[in-house]
This record gives C-alpha cells, structure tokens and sequence, in this order.
C-alpha cells in the first residue's frame, strides 16, 4: 500500500478565474509547472464561495450539500473532508482570509483550529479608507450607524475583516500555516490545512495595498463606483446599465494583477511545502468571477464558463510526473482525490479519470439582493457541458452556447420548447443517466428552495 502523505494542504485562491492564469504558456510559476498535474478543463460546481468550499469539502452537488444562495448554510449532517481526514489521524486546520469560510454559513464546522488572518494583521491604509472600506459591509454598517455607537472603540470581528480585504495577506496566511505546521510536525502530528487566499477576490489586488488602475480623475472615480456595482450586484435591481463594458474588463485586468501579485509567493511557498516533503498539495479556485460575460456581472446566481472554469494544481506526495490533463471534469472531485491519497477506498470518481460520474455539472440559485432582484432574475439554472456545448435549463427551457475559447464568452441561445438535449444529444447510456438523475434532485431541490425564498 502507497504511503499516505504527512501533511495534506489544499490552497483556494478564492474567486480566481482560469483566464486571469493562464494567459500564454509561461504562467510564471515554475515550480508549480514543472511539478504539477494541472487539470485545464476543471470546473466549480457552483459560482460563489459558499456553494463552491462546500463542494470541495463534501464531493457532492450543491442541491446535495445544500449550501446555496437560499439556504446559506452547509448541513451539520454532511460529512465534510475535514472530518473524514481526522479519522486517518490529521488534525483539520484552516487558515483564512475569509469570513465566508468559516463558522458564519458553517464551513468551517469539522476544523480543530480556525485562524482568521485579520486577526492576525494590521491593517496598513489611511483612515478615510479603513472608513470606507468598513461602512462598504452591509452589517458593519447597521452597526457603526446605531445611536450612541463608538465606531472605533467597539469594532467587531467583522469589521476588522474588511480592513484587510484591501490588502496583501497571502504572506501572512503562509507564516501561519508554517508556524502551524512546524509545531504540529515536531509533535509528529499529521495535518490537513484549508487556506483561503483573498487577493484574487474584490478589490482584486494589484499592490501590497488598495491602489485604483485608472489615471485620470474621472476614471478613477468611475472605478471606485464600478467597485462598488459589482459588490451591490446593482445590475440585478435595475434596468438600467449600471457598469460599462470598459470598466468590467479593467475589473478583470484587475484579477489578473492580483494573481501577478501572489504568484511569485505561491509558487515559492508550494515549492516549500512539496519539494523533498512527503506532502500533498492541490491549488485550485473555488469559482470563477464574471465580468460581463453572458451579460452577468460579479457572481452569486450564474453559470457562465468564466464563473466556473478553474486552475487545479495536484502536487501528490509521492511526486508524479508532471503532466497537463486536459478532460472536463468537475474540480469537487478534489474531494475524492485526497481521500484516495490519504489512504480512504474508492467511492466515486476522481480528479484522474474521465467516467460519466467526473463530467461538470453546474448549478446556481437565484440571489435576492435586498428584496429587490427583479423578477426576470429570479431563475435557478442547471447546466451540464457535453463536448464543446454547454447546455443550461433555465425557466423551463434549455439553451445552447460552445465552451469559451478564452476569448469573449459565446451567448447562450434557446433551443426552443420541449427540446431536451439530454436525450436527443446522443450521449452514452451511462451519462444520460447521471445527468437525468442529477437534474431531477436538483429540481426537486430548486421547487421546494424557490418556494421558501419567495414567501
């Protein structure tokens, strides 16, 4: 029997699209080039954080593990990776820079040790931005707005969070976790890490610090307000266009700053933890953001290529040989994956292998922003990807559009009533009925959520 690894580490650069990556064949991580088994057709199963951990903590469908816009809450009941590891005797550790992927929507139920990083730093920005940047959050802002509150003298956890959003902190999550993983080696306790790497989610970093890419004054401030729609999800309350097409693609010019700016301390911290190191270590995202493709804008509710096409990077401790696996698969085989390195038998599919179990499966639910989502939005879809199509149920009817090239983002097209693509594609018993199953639960779960959050 292989040796099961000595630590296991699963790094989430958190909202990472694959495109912001790979752009041109250096991607300029040489370590994790030349080492890893990179997967270039893996995609999330969801389009937002909650949805998407849960799905690489569980290996399930979000319909599955129940965590989605609506419910906001991974199951108590759901087994979750950290959980099944602490029975082969690794302690469950998360390190994070965000608060989504901790007890707040219950992520972070099944870890021994959760350390939130912005508890750990200081917050380097002026006070006009430390200001802005906390009245930004919803909850922060009910709160620092009541009568008689001393903003700065009671300031939540919370709040201290969105100091450091503006931030670089992916040097001080990896401190942590070698501080962490060298008391747990000396003890000769074997750990599973979770780190959570902000700087590729808003304001997508392009310094150390929160800086605008615009030069002139007016675009400055057109950015700051495109900021702004894109964390409101404005697009979704009203008519009007409420972000323009050049400023969604400096957004996302802007991720890929971001991904620029922590590459270099990724690389060389994976080359750390896995070179002469009997360790397992898999980078991935968690979901894909969207700027302007499919008409979508940000994320929450889609099913668009951008929002759910991701890096994966499989660096196995027992070092095999690099290679570039370029079948569609579903990047919550993760789950899998790690399991069978850890020394657990084999369930269902993983990461490796292409069987009808492996093919992506995407699902998004309808986010009611403020009560306000107008009514053309209030849709859960269902998508499933057969050879270069993407098909997505929507409102009762399927639609059609090719996988993107990596160019814009091909529109989805209706392909007219009662046509089901599922059975008149051809596709091999054993895939038809994977996909029929899956989306008859999924429905199932969409009916009986859709009339929860529509009372």
């Amino acid at each position: 029997m292989a040796s099961q690894p000595k630590n296991i580490i699963l790094i989430v650069a958190d909202s990472l699209r694959f495109d912001a990556v790979y752009r041109g064949e250096d991607l300029g991580v040489p370590y994790m080039q030349q080492n890893a088994v990179q997967f270039t057709n893996a995609r999330s199963a969801a389009c937002w954080t909650l949805p998407g951990t849960a799905s690489l903590f569980s290996g399930l469908m979000p319909h599955e593990h129940g965590a989605c816009t609506q419910s906001r809450w991974f199951q108590d009941q759901i087994p979750s990776l950290a959980s099944k590891l602490k029975t082969k005797g690794y302690k469950p550790i998360m390190v994070t820079a965000n608060s989504v992927t901790t007890e707040v929507f219950n992520l972070s139920k099944d870890f021994d040790e959760i350390h939130k990083i912005w508890l750990y730093v200081q917050s380097r920005h002026p006070m006009l931005l430390r200001i802005v940047l906390s009245l930004n959050r919803p909850r922060v802002r009910k709160m620092v707005l009541k009568p008689n509150d001393e903003i700065f003298s009671k300031l939540s956890e919370d709040l201290s969070q969105g100091l450091v959003y503006a931030q670089k902190t992916c040097t001080d999550l990896f401190d942590k976790t070698r501080e962490l993983m060298k008391a747990n080696n000396e003890k000769g306790q074997p750990a599973f890490f979770f780190i959570n790497m902000m700087e590729t989610h808003y304001p997508y970093h392009v310094s150390d610090t929160f800086e605008l890419l615009s030069s002139s004054l007016i675009n400055k401030m057109r950015e700051w307000q495109t900021l702004y729609h894109l964390l409101s999800q404005s697009f979704l309350k009203t008519e009007k266009e409420v972000i323009k097409k050049d400023m969604l693609e400096l957004f996302r010019e802007r991720q890929h700053r971001a991904w620029l700016l922590v590459r270099d301390n990724l690389n060389a911290f994976i080359e750390e933890l896995h070179k002469d190191e009997n360790n397992l270590v898999v980078f991935c995202s968690d979901h894909g953001d969207n700027f302007g493709d499919q008409g979508w804008q940000y994320h929450f509710s889609n099913v668009t290529d951008a929002g759910n096409r991701v890096p994966v990077f499989w660096f196995g401790h027992d070092h095999p040989t690099p290679q570039t696996l370029s079948h569609k698969v579903s990047s919550r085989l993760i789950h899998q994956s790690i399991l069978e390195a850890a020394g657990f038998e084999k369930q269902t599919a993983n990461l490796f292998e292409e069987t009808p179990y492996s093919l992506p499966l995407l699902q998004s639910y309808w986010y009611n922003n403020d009560g306000k989502t107008l009514e053309k939005y209030k849709y859960n879809q269902f998508c499933f990807i057969n050879g270069q199509d993407r098909f997505v149920l929507r409102g009762g009817e399927w639609m059609q559009a090719p996988v993107s090239d990596g160019g814009p983002e091909p529109t989805f097209q209706y392909l007219g009533k009662d046509v089901n693509p599922i059975e008149e594609l051809g596709l091999d018993t054993e895939k038809r009925k994977y996909v029929s199953e899956t989306l008859d639960k999924f429905s199932k779960f969409s009916d009986d959520i859709m009339k929860k959050s529509l009372k």
